[in-house]
């Protein structure tokens, strides 16, 4: 028995292919120092002192110096891990960037010796404050003895308490995805029963065996005592099985009589 759909099967959408998004570059945090100071050189003297070092980038903007030095760069080519050291008339500035999986005091201690490099580079140029020097070195040296004082227990113990919780976490994760496997399975049996049984209550809220009774008996008059089963079951949306038990009744009930 052939089972047609009722009306045209309207066509699939379209899919939309979504773009790959662009690779994530987290956003590198900023910090920076000052150190006070008075600038005995020039400008051009400093530029000149300073170009020996091929890694460096260095722009004279106003009355100061700019002198970048760029350590990485993202996907983008933008600069990632970097440093300014910004040479003022009466002070010296320093902006560098922290980015994730770095300690920063780790970085701390790497850009001041990275000033401390190119104040050796532009020595004679500028008179430092000699008491605030020290207390910014003495800073960078408590840094330093902190970041290098970490006991090896301390580190391997956090470290294996975190290699556990990994561990945890992922045995956790392929609980979980046995476990929506086997829930997927359950949804799909559960959808299957529960339109089976749809189909069953659609059939018997249609009409009911005596109502139908009569729409074939009315059927049977304007069609001159024949029926097409398939044409019945479309146009009062009854499946064709249904109308042949209901036929198969009315023949055994003595309503109809079979015609050779």
């Amino acid at each position: 028995m052939m089972f047609m759909p009722i009306g045209a099967n309207p066509a699939a959408p379209p899919v939309a292919i979504p773009a790959r998004p662009e690779e994530k570059v987290d956003t590198p945090k900023v910090d920076g120092f000052k150190l006070f100071a008075k600038r005995t050189g020039t400008p051009d003297e400093i530029i000149e002192s300073l170009s020996t070092i091929s890694f460096l980038e260095i722009a004279k903007e106003a009355d100061y110096v700019a002198v970048l030095n760029i350590e990485g760069r993202d996907i983008r080519r933008s600069p990632y891990l970097f440093s300014t050291i910004y040479l003022k008339p009466d002070l010296i500035e320093v902006v560098y960037s922290i980015v994730p999986g770095i300690s920063p005091r780790k970085r701390k201690i790497d850009v001041y010796r990275h000033l401390l490099n190119v104040l050796t580079m532009i020595y004679g140029m500028y008179e430092i404050d000699q008491k605030y020097l020290y207390q910014t070195l003495q800073s960078a040296l408590q840094d330093l003895t902190e970041f290098a004082s970490s006991d090896y227990n301390d580190i391997f113990a956090k470290y294996d308490n975190l290699l556990r919780d990994y561990g945890d976490f992922k045995k956790r994760a392929e609980g979980l995805e046995s476990s929506n496997s086997k829930i997927s399975k359950e949804l799909i049996e559960v959808r299957g029963k529960s339109d089976e049984l749809t189909l069953r209550v659609k059939q018997l809220e249609t009409f009911t065996d005596e109502a139908l009774m009569g729409k074939l008996q009315d059927w049977l008059d304007v069609h001159r005592t024949e029926i097409n089963v398939s044409d019945f079951s479309k146009q009062y949306s009854v499946l064709e099985s249904r109308v042949e038990d209901v036929l198969n009744k009315m023949v055994l009930q003595g309503y109809l009589e079979l015609r050779g």
